[in-house]
């Protein structure tokens, strides 16, 4: 995965990423809320050599007394100290765990004893800041030799007081809060990543071309206007849906130039991923430049042309042709004032695939060759059924639609492969339904604006 890549992950699941930050927020909040608070409570004290009166002496007790800061400090935590407090205070505390409470440090290049001590109550943590230090001079006395004159060498004197502390010092909600809003951002972002490398489901045109070795004739934006009016108007007005189709319709007719074969297989993968659909706007689309089209719904287990342009749906239709030798011509219907004529699927058969692959199709796809400049068959998914391929054999060209996010990567090799097997020709594919970032920042910005709908004839989830 490329920056690129990632950056458009991170755009497409931003609520998802949203919703762990959140989650991450109150975990953060839960915490602070269930965690005891502990207050903190400090006193210095400050160690000095005795009977220092000249400069020379004044140094080596600067540096007498940084060593012997560092050694009393060490001991500030020893049950020499800590008991006389335990006492004098009247803690219920063992000296072990009084001593997990106490810390004494020494500032670098200095002679100053910080004791630090930590408890739930604020103000027994002053006390017995307080204490340690008194304990700790007292001690220092006893331990430290005599001079000859009765005095010690060294001195220890406080220079600050524990004060009660007015606020908590654990748990830090500041720093509890932003823990937890990455901690969720990046739990978020990790199984998103994960999802989408696990994921073997076809979400962009660089995977298309990494098992296709065909084009990519046109992308589909997945435009919720369109559910409800998946089809274009008959004039094809400057929208982004019918420029897509255009380009389609350019490309096809490119091909066209190279290979003079005017009849054209649409199918898919798998059912739902917008074959009919995109059949019927394309024939539209070829229409609209007065050629003489012919769209053939030849899915005859689930036939959706008819439905899609509210034709009559008693008439007989590709079914009566195959079966009954019903003439071409009772079947067509020509949709509005346009050169779109439309041979429905008529009758569910109960013997689809014998239909599809009898010698009656193969004549039938001859003379539609003949009447019409450009014929369009919107054909079953190649892998539930065999009539995909057995039509991807009889038309030649076939045009594979690919579905953002609902076909598999192994679905999609497969079909390929049923395609290459059957003798069809890959002329190319559609990237349908894609997010609007595959367009590029230009084209998906006209995408955000354009709302326009079309003839509210049928939903295309239920077309498909």
């Amino acid at each position: 995965m490329d920056h690129r890549q990632f950056w458009n992950l991170v755009r497409s699941r931003w609520i998802v990423l949203i919703a762990f930050a959140l989650i991450g927020l109150i975990a953060g909040s839960a915490y602070v809320l269930a965690t005891p608070r502990e207050y903190t409570a400090e006193s210095e004290l400050f160690v000095s050599a005795a009977g220092v009166d000249n400069t020379s002496d004044l140094a080596q007790g600067a540096t007498f007394s940084q060593q012997q800061a560092r050694n009393y400090s060490a001991i500030a935590t020893k049950e020499l100290v800590l008991d006389p407090v335990i006492s004098s205070l009247g803690l219920d505390s063992s000296v072990n765990a009084l001593a997990r409470s106490v810390s004494a440090t020494v500032p670098l290049n200095t002679s100053i004893i910080s004791i630090v001590v930590t408890d739930s109550s604020p103000s027994r943590a002053a006390k017995i800041a307080n204490a340690v230090a008194s304990s700790l001079v007292d001690e220092v006395v006893k331990l430290v030799p005599k001079k000859s004159d009765g005095t010690t060498p060294v001195r220890l004197e406080p220079v600050q007081n524990a004060t009660v502390p007015t606020a908590p010092s654990a748990p830090n909600t500041r720093i509890s809060l932003l823990l937890g809003l990455l901690a969720g951002l990046v739990v978020g972002l990790v199984l998103i990543i994960l999802r989408e490398i696990a994921s073997t489901r076809v979400r962009s045109t660089d995977q298309i071309l990494e098992v296709a070795d065909a084009p990519i004739l046109a992308t589909v934006v997945n435009d919720r206007a369109a559910a409800h009016g998946p089809l274009l108007d008959a004039d094809l007005p400057s929208t982004v849906r019918s420029e897509e189709f255009r380009q389609l319709r350019t490309s096809l007719l490119a091909l066209e130039r190279a290979d003079p074969n005017h009849a054209i297989l649409v199918t898919s993968s798998i059912p739902r991923e917008g074959k009919s659909v995109t059949a019927a706007n394309l024939a539209i689309a070829m229409a609209a430049t007065g050629r003489s089209v012919c769209l053939v719904d030849a899915d005859l287990r689930t036939p959706a042309v008819a439905r899609l342009f509210g034709l009559d749906a008693a008439r007989p239709g590709l079914a009566e042709v195959l079966e009954h030798g019903t003439a071409v011509a009772d079947a067509l219907q020509v949709w509005g004032s346009t050169t779109l004529s439309i041979l429905p699927a008529g009758s569910v058969p109960s013997n689809a695939s014998e239909l599809i692959a009898s010698d009656a199709a193969v004549v039938l796809m001859g003379t539609l060759l003949l009447e019409f400049d450009f014929v369009i068959v919107d054909s079953p998914a190649l892998l539930p059924v065999t009539d995909g391929a057995v039509l991807a054999n009889i038309v030649g060209h076939a045009l594979l639609v690919v579905g953002a996010g609902r076909v598999e990567t192994r679905e999609l090799r497969r079909s390929l492969e049923l395609l290459g097997s059957a003798g069809g020709t890959l002329v190319g594919t559609v990237f349908n339904r894609a997010p609007a970032r595959s367009l590029g920042r230009f084209r998906a910005s006209y995408v955000r604006k354009d709302h326009s709908t079309t003839v509210p004839t049928v939903s295309e989830s239920a077309a498909e």
